[in-house]
């Protein structure tokens, strides 16, 4: 679910430089309930060549889901596919709301709301909204508007607004959110590389080692609650930044690291050989832009998935469909078995989970559990969009702002994560002013019961009041609470996945994969590239030879030493 990752996410490289790359998807989670009924969209048929010991399952029908069955109907034509979705709609986080208002509608975003295109996850999702045919219903926000220059930090007491270019790098150091990263900048070529014992630690302990705390604390605090919803002090350094991780250990110093030899995944690499030639005329159509959405919403492209799954023939997805368990046969040709809750069990040769690591790991069987998966945790964040007859309301132009940890309690009671000024960023023909308020997080990792509808927007507006002396009563409101929505990547993230990847090999012989949101990033783009790969890697698996050519994970990546780095090619 990612709300705030599109813009966000170059907060601290506008201060550092441009010096990482972040690997930062919104994935639905089907989880266990009562028995419900199924709803079919289409009939499975495939045709009377296609080979009956081939057939693929996808679980979960989120984004990742829906791009996962979507990317095998191209790389494995003619297998038959079954999506199964316990809730009764497909899209996950991906909802788009119209609230009819004085003989007009305002839209709602409930959950992300715009896309980055210019990384090469950005441009998997380019290409599949240009083989969707969807390039007239973009919507983009161009390099030159005040959502894209304009960024703030709420700190101590006010808004910060944060450098968008180099030249004002240096203007922004009397910021007082920028109070010690100049001196921590300076320094930090002169600090003594990690010791080869450290395997893995937090961004804060990370940042504050190599810059200072007040970095850690005020800026990179800030940009993880937009992200993540996490904490500076719990997530992992190496996983949330490996290019900034690698820089230490190969220069000693994330500032010489600049100078150094450019250097690029071999992931990377490969995909933008393969998608650069083919989205050459509408990324040229693109270029002016900062990030994008669709003129009728964010779920635009979870909803042409969903169209085009439905015409395909070879596809059934079941909706209200709960899964409860899964097991594998050796020596049968379609050896994962799926247990359902009302109906009988079905059999595929491979099966895909793009539900929450912790979801999957509770469907697997108690004589070959996965703590590794259980142990990757989410967190949940209460959207509250607001809109306002006023037009104009908060006095300056911009994406939003963000709040860090080291705000105080009393500056901050309610817990917010940041605010969107939707109105800036999504300009539509509502004339009033919309804004979307996040809360919680890790911050209410220990709750047990949340706010209702009438105390969320209660909460909300009071944040306003206090930060941006918004005194206005809005006359729409729309609370969404979302569950568990984003995964943390906490320290040792990457060793989890690569434990992950033996528990799934030895239980299921590569049978079964994952893609999704708590694995390989947590952004919408994250997830559609991630969906790609695996699909890719499944229909390959489907024409493997022997056994141990025919399976895969789709954690691969972290049992086999890492992320390969290779020079950069133009």
């Amino acid at each position: 679910m990612l709300l705030t990752q599109s813009y966000h996410k170059n907060l601290i490289s506008s201060v550092l430089g441009g010096l990482y790359s972040s690997r930062s998807c919104i994935s639905r989670r089907t989880l266990p309930c009562a028995p419900v009924h199924s709803k079919r969209y289409s009939a499975s048929t495939p045709g009377g060549d296609s080979d009956k010991t081939k057939s693929a399952a996808v679980l979960g029908g989120g984004i990742t889901g829906l791009s996962t069955a979507w990317y095998l109907t191209r790389f494995a034509p003619g297998v038959p596919i079954t999506v199964y979705e316990q809730s009764e709609r497909l899209g996950g986080w991906l909802r788009s709301k119209q609230v009819e208002y004085e003989g007009g509608t305002v839209l709602f975003e409930q959950g992300p709301r715009t896309i980055r295109p210019w990384t090469i996850a950005g441009l998997v999702t380019i290409d599949m909204i240009r083989q969707l045919g969807l390039e007239s219903e973009l919507l983009i926000i161009p390099k030159t508007s005040p959502a894209a220059k304009n960024r703030f930090i709420y700190y101590p007491d006010r808004l910060n607004q944060l450098p968008g270019d180099i030249a004002s790098v240096i203007l922004s150091f009397r910021l007082p959110v920028m109070k010690g990263v100049f001196s921590g900048m300076i320094g930090e070529p002169f600090r003594r590389r990690r010791p080869t014992d450290i395997e893995d630690e937090s961004v804060g302990s990370f940042l504050t080692r190599r810059f200072n705390k007040s970095l850690a604390n005020n800026l990179a605090s800030a940009v993880l609650h937009g992200i993540y919803a996490g904490d500076v002090d719990q997530l992992s350094a190496k996983s949330l930044f490996p290019g900034l991780w690698r820089s230490e250990e190969i220069h000693g110093s994330l500032m010489r690291g600049v100078f150094g030899k450019g250097e690029e995944t071999l992931d990377d690499q490969v995909v933008r050989a393969e998608l650069h030639k083919d989205n050459q005329g509408i990324c040229s159509n693109m270029s002016s832009a900062s990030v994008y959405t669709f003129k009728k919403g964010i779920e635009t492209l979870s909803l042409a998935l969903t169209k085009e799954l439905e015409a395909n023939p070879n596809v059934t997805i079941k909706t209200k469909f709960p899964i409860q368990g899964l097991s594998y046969t050796s020596g049968n040709p379609l050896p994962v078995k799926i247990t359902h809750l009302s109906t009988p069990p079905t059999h595929h040769s491979h099966t895909i989970s793009t539900l929450s690591a912790a979801s999957l790991a509770s469907l697997l069987p108690t004589a070959t559990p996965s703590p590794s998966l259980s142990a990757i945790s989410a967190v949940t964040v209460l959207v509250v969009n607001l809109y306002f007859r006023t037009p104009s309301l908060h006095r300056v132009k911009g994406f939003g702002y963000l709040i860090p940890k080291s705000i105080p309690e009393s500056a901050n009671p309610h817990h917010a994560l940041g605010v969107i000024f939707d109105s800036d960023t999504s300009p539509t023909t509502e004339t009033g002013t919309k804004v979307t308020v996040m809360l919680g997080g890790h911050y209410w990792s220990s709750r047990s019961t949340y706010p209702d509808d009438e105390e969320a927007v209660r909460m909300a507006t009071e944040t306003l009041e206090r930060h941006l002396r918004i005194t206005e009563k809005p006359v729409l409101s729309n609370v969404t609470l979302q569950r568990g929505c984003i995964p943390q990547y906490h320290v040792g993230h990457n060793e989890r996945l690569g434990r992950a990847h033996s528990d799934l090999m030895r239980s299921f012989r590569g049978r079964l994969s994952v893609a999704g949101s708590s694995f390989g990033g947590v952004g919408l783009n994250d997830c559609v590239r991630g969906a790609r790969k695996v699909a890719k890697g499944v229909a390959e698996a489907m024409r493997g030879q022997s056994e141990e050519d025919r399976g895969l994970t789709g954690l691969e990546l972290w049992s086999e030493g890492g992320i390969k780095w290779v020079s950069k090619t133009e």
